[in-house]
């Protein structure tokens, strides 16, 4: 992994469902020099090839020259209802918006993002219908089509950092053809000429930054496509704009759809709870009963911290559905508790060797552990175990002692180790991973 995501990794966000926001990333360089590049997605929050895409950018791309800053969830909050805007489309906000609208003051935010003089060009990321073509082929490819196309509002724009957008759209274009999967994936430029035909766009976010001279394109992915191959192809695009601009950027994998793939489902995903409890993100059982929660407090005054930033919480009855983008990862049934810091580490014993934990520590386990705490007001509840006790101290723990069923993952093998103090505040959990153990 690349030294900026040791940054990444250490932004607190907050992840509610209620948090109109979004995050601003700055991928700088040693060697500033123009452009600035600015890349947005997320503005519609069923559109998840979009989002996907930054999300992996930021985590595996590094910028060598240059500047790129990253919008990768423009509507975080339509994004985890999967909804294209719950309070309207986010991207007819751009020309007259009243100051009632719930996403007035995000809208503001983003615009001042986008005039702000050091950002020079915009490349903002849709996914759209079926195939883009100038004349009518089928149903699916034809003028009225979205998908796999270069958008721009107009030709030239003259005292823009880059004045032609016809020609930055077809050098785009030409690179993302040289990869396409399937010919009819071919990409085409499609010129809305916005200003002439069509006043629905008008109200667009790269019409509005075109009207301030700033170097405005998006690019569609075809909703027709699997995700991963909506994401390999606004990847192709975001490198055809950097490249085709002087930005030059690596990544550290092989772009093609089977690694994005991979990429996507990585599974060393992880989501932090107030820095007392960690989370694997995928193959959890699509329920956790009796799940710790701090009480007393709002969804989205929660701390959360995690690697992807398209995660979130949203609340739906009694439950609390964490989300990673528009996929559903498990539904937490809350048991809101106090929380305290008093408990930071403890001493366990792992197949033979002892080591000191921190609270919140996923470890792997082969054959037994055994959790040590000389504090006798502190209680360890291990779910699942069907010890003689009710506080699990010095309890030899494998395997076979633990009820398969009371495993947060879908294949019985990481269990919950939580931590309570005599007045029943909750310290802090451990997951036992016995994921590389023979036992049956």
């Amino acid at each position: 992994m690349r030294l900026f995501v040791g940054f990444f990794l250490s932004l607190l966000c907050l992840m509610g469902s209620d948090v109109l926001d979004f995050d601003l990333i700055k991928m700088p360089t040693q060697k500033q020099a123009k452009p600035l590049v600015l890349i947005i997605s997320g503005i519609q929050g069923d559109e998840p090839g979009g989002f996907n895409a930054t999300n992996l950018f930021l985590q595996h791309y590094k910028i060598l020259l240059g500047e790129v800053w990253v919008v990768p969830n423009l509507n975080r909050h339509s994004i985890l209802r999967n909804h294209r805007g719950i309070y309207g489309d986010m991207n007819r906000k751009f020309s007259t918006l009243s100051q009632a609208d719930k996403e007035y003051e995000l809208i503001q935010k983003i615009k001042t993002i986008i005039l702000n003089p050091q950002v020079q060009v915009i490349y903002h990321l849709h996914d759209g219908g079926g195939f883009y073509r100038q004349t009518y082929i089928d149903s699916l490819r034809n003028p009225n089509r979205w998908g796999n196309c270069s958008i721009i509002d107009q030709e030239m724009l003259q005292g823009a950092y880059y004045e032609d957008l016809l020609k930055l759209s077809q050098k785009i274009t030409q690179k993302i053809n040289q990869k396409i999967l399937n010919d009819v994936h071919l990409y085409h430029t499609r010129n809305t000429q916005t200003r002439l035909h069509d006043k629905e766009m008008e109200k667009s976010l790269t019409y509005f930054a075109i009207t301030h001279q700033k170097t405005a394109l998006a690019n569609e992915a075809s909703k027709n496509l699997p995700l991963n191959e909506r994401v390999y192809y606004h990847l192709l695009g975001i490198e055809g704009v950097l490249s085709e601009l002087g930005v030059q950027f690596e990544r550290d994998f092989k772009l093609t759809p089977q690694t994005i793939y991979s990429l996507l489902y990585n599974r060393n995903s992880f989501i932090e709870i107030e820095n007392r409890i960690k989370l694997p993100l995928f193959d959890l059982r699509p329920r956790l009963a009796f799940f710790p929660f701090p009480k007393d407090k709002a969804l989205d005054s929660v701390q959360f911290r995690s690697n992807q930033y398209i995660v979130g919480f949203l609340p739906r009855g009694d439950q609390i559905v964490m989300k990673y983008g528009n996929r559903v990862l498990s539904s937490l049934s809350p048991l809101y508790l106090e929380f305290s810091n008093a408990l930071p580490e403890v001493e366990i014993e792992v197949d033979g060797k002892k080591q000191r934990l921190k609270m919140g520590d996923i470890f792997e386990v082969r054959h037994y552990f055994e959790v040590y705490l000389e504090d006798t007001d502190k209680r360890v509840n291990i779910i699942g175990f069907h010890g003689k006790y009710d506080n699990e101290i010095n309890e030899r723990v494998e395997l076979k002692n633990l009820m398969k069923q009371y495993s947060i993952d879908k294949f019985g093998k990481k269990y919950r180790i939580e931590f309570y103090d005599k007045a029943g505040r909750f310290l802090g959990m451990l997951i036992a991973d016995f994921s590389q153990s023979s036992s049956k």
